[in-house]
Order: structure tokens, then C-alpha cells, then sequence
């Protein structure tokens, strides 16, 4: 399932010879199970706020938008779930939409979550379309407080998801 996205992923980069992957970014908020089945009905598991590990770049948990999550359309346990990415930030954020943030900083990111076209059109494009901003993906960032910038657009592409969160995501029901 994991390798459809890559695929997909891989067809992208291919198509665009210009630049790497691009997407933006949001951060929520919500303390929920989320689509991947991380948590319990009374909330989300606490690791979700920021994987502990001494790596740099740091482990964050994100919504992902659906050709992310699952391109076939599934909003539950997509092929998606678990996998990680790393962010490395543009240094600059959709038109009145934020400051950015430093350019060259970057996070790693597993995906816990959709970030659903419905009710998220600005942000969170369908399969094959793009969302406000003229970007295919995007990635909603679980945290209280910004992480590496106000909504920055960023370079990403897909990594092997280090030990730690491999570890907590074995407790998800979607592994």
C-alpha cells in the first residue's frame, strides 16, 4: 500500500523537473484519534504532540491531504498511514498567509491523520487537483504552538520513519 503512494510520489517528481515536491502547511490542534487510529476515544495518544527523540530534524505527527493519505479516496486507515516525511522549509508561506519561516530548517513528519477536502478546500486539495495556493499536497501539522514557521511552504519527500516512531506508531489500530 505504502509503495502506491511512493509510486505516485515518484511519478510527480518525475513529471516535474523543475523543483522537488513542494506542499504547504497548517498546524491544528484537536487532541482526536485521528483517521489512522492513533489514540482512544478520549483522545489522541500523547506522543502525537511530538515524538520524544534526541534527532534532529524532530519527529512531529501531521494530517495529511489525500493523494498523501490515500490516493484511492479512503478516509479511514489510508495507505498512508505511518508513513514519514521529511519538511525542509522554503522560507516562505502562501500570499497573506503567514511569515514562512527560516529557509533550509526542517522536521520529519509521520502521517496520523487526513486533512479532508471537505470543509478544507484552501488547504487540502483533492487527488489530482491543488488546493488555493496552486500546491497538489499539504500537510497539517499536529501541534499547540508553530513548530518551524507560520505556515510555510516546504520541500518534502518521503523517509524511513525513525525507531522511535515506528515504536509509538505500533499502538495505532491502522499499523
Amino acid at each position: 500500500m505504502k509503495s502506491s503512494i511512493l509510486l505516485t510520489l515518484t511519478a510527480s517528481l518525475t513529471a516535474s523537473t523543475i523543483s522537488a515536491l513542494q506542499a504547504t502547511t497548517t498546524r491544528y490542534f484537536d487532541n482526536q484519534e485521528g483517521a489512522c487510529g492513533c489514540g482512544t476515544s478520549s483522545g489522541a495518544f500523547p506522543w502525537q504532540l511530538g515524538i520524544s527523540t534526541s534527532s534532529n530534524p524532530k519527529i512531529y505527527t501531521a494530517a495529511a491531504s489525500q493523494a498523501l493519505f490515500d490516493s484511492s479516496g479512503s478516509s479511514w486507515c489510508g495507505s498512508g498511514c505511518g508513513t514519514c516525511y521529511e519538511l525542509t522549509s522554503t522560507g516562505a508561506a502562501p500570499q497573506g498567509q503567514g511569515t514562512g519561516g527560516v529557509s533550509g530548517q526542517s522536521i520529519i513528519v509521520m502521517v496520523t491523520n487526513l486533512c479532508p477536502n471537505n470543509g478544507n478546500q484552501q488547504w487540502c486539495p483533492t487527488v489530482g487537483g491543488k488546493n488555493n495556493y496552486g500546491f497538489s499536497y499539504h500537510f497539517d501539522i499536529n501541534a499547540e504552538n508553530e513548530i518551524f514557521g507560520d505556515n510555510p511552504i516546504v520541500n518534502f519527500q518521503q523517509v524511513a520513519c525513525p525507531g522511535q516512531a515506528s515504536s509509538d506508531y505500533a499502538q495505532c489500530q491502522c499499523k
